[in-house]
């Protein structure tokens, strides 16, 4: 249906889909080559998975990578009692299906919406038949990419703006160019060349020069391409596939010739329609640019210092951001902490009592290692990417009886997690070793569930049970309120969290957490020693820091930030260098009205105003029209900002202020060469 083929192997068979011949696997090129070196004996080679024996009948290709974190593929199979009438709710699984070439997604969705009014029909004497639900299709491309599209958008806006200030820097030194090439022209055409002549070869000229530099800058792609990959592997799906491929050199072949055109037409006819005669007599002085040629340069840098400046708020924008986010308390201390993921195999682990004791044995060890704080463990720790909530009941007369049953994020612990974490007891205690299967049954809610549901009062001492108003499940006795922890992302506070002990549930699936005294680095082989002398064949997996798994929360937002970072940068350098560029040919061009004002009386510092005058009227423009440009496209960024207004003032000024004073410094050196005219040679008649 992927319409993917193994690289190695054979794919699965239709049989294998059945209970009992489903026992075999294929592996991900990535297991493959670090596994067993790339051997194709590993086909038909058997693998011991979760206590049961599979078999390995292929290998997938390199650019297969769904989902991403994959690394074998077993067959889904369906017992009896799966498929029996009755067996309806959810399953967790996610479903893909290949839409015949000749439908478009509308008739799909209709087709989807008509089987949901079916379903629903089937199902009216189920318990669950009062939920509205459908069945929603969402193209995968979409799915994979959607919380990204904008990112990337973005970054391809700000290459785009790199480019135009690029090419705005050619063209001001072809016009410049085309300024000294006056005589040329004149004698070409008093030859004989037509202007369509003469554009065609300015043209001609402008288009090499820019597919040259589209060549150079593919050479350089292989090596940036590289970079981008090593830095966004964690953040951009399937980054690691991209390539510079036909497309690539077609689409930069394009650019190329399209920018070599349109910004070599203005230097172009400025040179063909524009030549004057008396550039002919021998020993002349040349004309000047004309006013027309003058105002075309000083436009682009106006457009330059702009586009530049928009770069560079988006910049400081998401680098405010990023410091803000920085400062988020996430409800735990990640320093010092080591954790990695445990699931004990079914097969090898089949009562409640074998993995209870196996994790109690474990972190009784663990705590045992010199330089180890506390240990404990949890279903699903801070910001790992991972999930479980579901519906409990509140007894409270707080709120009205229909909004007792929220929703709430599910946590199983060992009594140890909360100190290995660093989350802070606001009332009450911690769950402890007495909370055991023997003992009543407990709960510790987080800050924001006690004061939603108990604001006036505390809520140790009051109950807590999980599933709606019809559940069954004994009630839990509130025996602590900790802090509210920020499980899925740092921007925004997670539903309200209900804790209870492992020990008193039936979850073999828990990542450890241990606290250190030093690097949790130096601890991870120790750790895993000690739980291999529990079970010498359980393995360990996700083995990370608290604090990587900060630093990968944060990774996209810290990519946006040091890309248009070096984006923005690179288009203050280019808007400087334009600068300087114009301010120094203008100089070179007034080097003889500088001679009469300074024979007339005028001082170095005079001439010195002169010269900034002009670059302080191009600076304000350009400041100016970029503001106004800043407050449109800063909206386009608004939804990766944290805690900053898109329009945020003291951003906005603190960069035009540096723009100004970049574009500032850049002018000083030619109005400073302006200042050292020598009157006498700058009136000598050339």
């Amino acid at each position: 249906m992927l319409g993917v083929q193994p690289a190695a192997g054979r794919n699965f068979l239709p049989e294998e889909s059945e209970p009992g011949r489903d026992k075999v696997v294929l592996l991900s090129y990535g297991l493959w080559q670090h596994g067993s070196g790339g051997e194709r004996s590993v086909i038909g080679r058997k693998l011991d998975l979760n206590g049961n024996s599979y078999t390995v009948v292929g290998v997938m290709p390199a650019t297969f990578q769904y989902p991403d974190d994959a690394d074998m593929w077993a067959p889904l199979s369906f017992a009896p009692a799966d498929l029996a009438p009755d067996n309806r709710g959810n399953h967790g699984l996610e479903v893909l299906a290949r839409i015949k070439s000749e439908l478009f997604l509308a008739q799909a969705r209709a087709d989807m919406l008509a089987v949901t009014k079916i379903v629903e029909d089937q199902n009216r004497n189920f318990p669950y038949a009062k939920y509205h639900f459908a069945f929603v299709l969402t193209p995968l491309l979409d799915e994979m990419v959607s919380d990204i599209q904008k990112a990337l958008w973005i970054l391809t806006g700000a290459v785009g703006l790199v480019l135009l200030i690029a090419c705005a820097n050619v063209a001001n030194l072809l016009l410049v160019r085309a300024s000294s090439r006056e005589r040329e022209m004149a004698i070409r055409m008093a030859l004989g060349a037509s202007r369509g002549r003469l554009i065609g070869q300015l043209l001609t000229e402008s288009v090499m020069l820019s597919l040259l530099g589209g060549v150079a800058g593919l050479l350089l792609a292989r090596w940036g391409l590289h970079a981008l990959v090593s830095l966004s592997s964690t953040v951009f799906p399937r980054v690691a596939a991209a390539s510079i491929d036909g497309t690539v050199l077609a689409f930069t072949m394009l650019i190329s010739l399209g920018t070599g055109i349109v910004f070599g037409l203005a230097p172009a006819l400025q040179s063909s329609l524009d030549v004057k005669h008396d550039a002919l007599k021998e020993g002349g002085r040349g004309s000047t640019a004309g006013s027309f040629s003058q105002r075309l340069r000083h436009a682009f840098i106006v457009v330059e210092l702009a586009l530049s400046l928009m770069l560079l708020n988006g910049a400081g924008l998401l680098l405010k951001s990023f410091l803000r986010l920085q400062e988020v308390d996430g409800g735990f201390r990640p320093d010092r902490v080591l954790t990695m993921r445990i699931s004990l195999p079914d097969a090898k682990y089949a009562k409640p009592e074998q993995f209870r004791a196996f994790f109690r044995d474990v972190t009784d060890r663990v705590s045992k290692i010199p330089g180890v704080q506390a240990v404990g463990a949890v279903n699903i720790l801070p910001l790992s990417g991972g999930n479980q909530s579901g519906t409990a009941t509140i007894d409270t007369h707080a709120v009205p009886p229909d909004a007792t049953t929220p929703e709430v994020d599910w946590r199983v612990v060992t009594p140890g997690f909360f100190k290995a974490l660093g989350i802070e007891l606001v009332s009450g205690r911690y769950l402890e070793e007495r909370d055991n299967d023997q003992a009543p049954s407990v709960a510790v809610v987080d800050e924001t569930l006690a004061k939603t549901y108990w604001p006036n009062e505390d809520a140790v001492g009051k109950r807590v049970r999980l599933g709606g108003d019809k559940s069954t499940e004994g009630w839990m006795a509130i025996v602590g309120v900790v802090r509210h922890v920020r499980y899925q992302t740092l921007e925004a506070q997670s539903r309200a969290t209900l804790y209870w002990p492992e020990s008193q549930s039936n979850y073999r699936n828990l990542s450890l957490a241990v606290r250190t005294l030093s690097d949790p680095h130096d601890f991870a082989t120790a750790v895993q020693k000690e739980i291999l002398a529990v079970d010498p064949d359980q393995p360990v997996y996700h083995v990370r820091t608290m604090e990587e798994l900060l630093e990968s929360s944060m990774a996209r937002r810290r990519l946006s930030m040091l890309l248009l970072g070096i984006f923005a940068a690179a288009a203050l350098l280019l808007a400087a260098v334009g600068i300087y560029g114009i301010m120094s040919y203008w100089v070179n061009q007034r080097s003889h009205e500088m001679g009469i004002r300074m024979a007339l009386g005028a001082g170095r510092l005079d001439v010195l105003r002169l010269v900034l005058r002009q670059s302080f009227i191009l600076a304000g423009l350009g400041v100016t029209l970029g503001l106004i440009g800043s407050l449109a496209l800063t909206r386009l960024i608004e939804s990766l900002l944290f805690n900053v207004k898109a329009s945020d003032p003291v951003t906005f000024l603190t960069v035009a202020a540096l723009l100004a004073g970049v574009a500032l410094l850049a002018s000083f050196i030619p109005a400073q060469r302006a200042t050292s005219v020598d009157p006498m040679v700058a009136l000598r008649y050339e």
